[in-house]
């Protein structure tokens, strides 16, 4: 997820965060991988520890009774990647606006 915001998470996100992860028996419910395995990364074929995380079906951190599964580093970017990439763009162009840049005419529009 990149940045882990706190912030956005219910104050017992600790205990059910660790709850999910003990209902699935510690093993993604996607891939089936285990928590603590070691495996080779398709992309580059490098070794890393799966490490499982609690995953917000509905993207819904700030919802103390969301929907949660237990997913690899793999199988969560899988079903966060899309919202990543708007969240990084929708950041971007607000970045642009708040700078004055969104209000730059083009070039058709400079006589």
């Amino acid at each position: 997820m990149g940045i882990f915001e706190r912030h956005r998470y219910p104050a017992n996100w600790d205990e059910l965060s660790r709850g999910c992860k003990e209902r699935a028996g510690w093993v993604c419910q996607q891939c089936g991988c285990k928590h603590g395995e070691t495996r080779i990364g398709i992309t580059h074929g490098n070794k890393y520890t799966v490490v499982l995380a609690a995953c917000h079906v509905n993207h819904d951190p700030e919802n103390p009774d969301a929907v949660l599964v237990a997913l690899c580093q793999a199988c969560h970017l899988r079903l966060d990647g899309m919202q990543h990439v708007r969240t990084k763009r929708r950041k971007h162009t607000d970045a642009q606006r708040d700078a004055g840049q969104m209000d730059i005419p083009w070039s058709e529009d400079v006589g």
